[in-house]
């Protein structure tokens, strides 16, 4: 994790701008919005908080999907003489009784084991936080949480403009030689980096045949190849792709609400575009409903979405109802 003013790359955290042409897409219309998460807490003596401390960073089961770096584990109960701690969220342990065995079973003491909301991720501002804080759960402000993810993100620029480059030139090549739309995508597997699965759109053949659908079946084909090679003896073996896992997409334009589900069901990692889809988009919030699929806190995965900003790379205006 490199420190923001370290960070070799130009990034504008007010405009959430890298190097001047990449914009990171986002649901700014619910940023604020806080996103609740369940959690499982406990009343204890203080004299007892170390012992269960200790418990919560080698008793837990497993890693537990909500963090805690935004807030205060432990608050004081109403009349100050106990503390109200966090044990876990239900999305690592659902049952009460399953916390209650953990916590028998590590010899702990406690009373009142009940939930509380808390937001997953801190808000953007410090009045927000103490708003939030008073609200659900004290809150411990470290600063605009989006700043630290932009910042952590990491960006191989050259990579990133020439694989625009070729996808633009190829859309721009097919002109109006058929009944398709101009669309093109690539999709990058970060196994096999240098090898770009590049798909045109085909719906003249059948209308579901955007080039993002087609891009996915693509990898999937290749993938099944490989598989088989590899049981050949005709291929060396590599660690086997889940659908497109940890992929990068770039693609012509904005996907449509169809293209940007399939993406997320595809588990990618991020996906660039350079034309925005006003009418039909699916991921930018001011594009068709704002749905923002990439990131809506009601699937249970997402992808990072950048927008194309600069003025390197054209590619056609398509008709506003076109979905891509």
């Amino acid at each position: 994790m490199v420190k923001k003013h370290q960070n070799p790359l130009k990034i504008d955290f007010k405009t959430c701008i890298v190097e001047d042409v990449l914009l990171q897409v986002r649901d700014s219309k619910h940023v604020d919005t806080p996103d609740l998460a369940k959690v499982w807490t406990v009343e204890i003596v203080p004299r007892d908080s170390p012992h269960l401390m200790k418990f919560l960073k080698e008793g837990l089961p497993d890693e537990d999907p909500v963090t805690y770096l935004h807030c205060k584990r432990v608050r004081k109960t109403e009349d100050g003489e106990r503390l109200c701690v966090i044990v876990c969220s239900i999305e690592l342990i659902e049952e009460e009784n399953e916390v209650a065995q953990l916590l028998t079973k590590a010899g702990i003491s406690y009373s009142n084991l009940t939930l509380h909301k808390l937001p997953r991720i801190g808000p953007s501002t410090r009045e927000l936080s103490l708003e939030w804080g008073k609200k659900f759960w004290p809150l411990v402000w470290r600063g605009n949480p989006n700043d630290q993810i932009l910042n952590d993100y990491i960006f191989d620029m050259g990579r990133i403009k020439s694989i625009l480059k070729q996808i633009s030139d190829t859309a721009n090549g097919l002109g109006d030689k058929s009944d398709n739309a101009p669309v093109v995508s690539a999709f990058v597997n970060p196994l096999a980096p240098e090898q770009p699965i590049i798909a045109l759109d085909q719906r003249s053949g059948n209308p579901l045949n955007h080039s993002i659908m087609n891009g996915i079946k693509k990898v999937a084909r290749d993938e099944l190849q490989r598989r088989e090679a590899v049981e050949r003896g005709a291929s060396t073996a590599r660690p086997d792709t889940y659908l497109c896992l940890d992929f990068d997409v770039y693609t012509t334009h904005e996907p449509c609400s169809m293209c940007a589900m399939a993406l997320i069901h595809s588990r990618i990692k991020r996906c660039i575009f350079i034309r925005p889809m006003p009418a039909t988009g699916a991921l930018r919030p001011e594009s068709g409903d704002g749905y923002c699929m990439h990131s809506n806190k009601n699937l249970n995965s997402k992808y990072e979405v950048f927008q194309w900003i600069g003025d390197d790379y054209a590619v056609a205006d398509l008709s506003g109802n076109t979905c891509c």
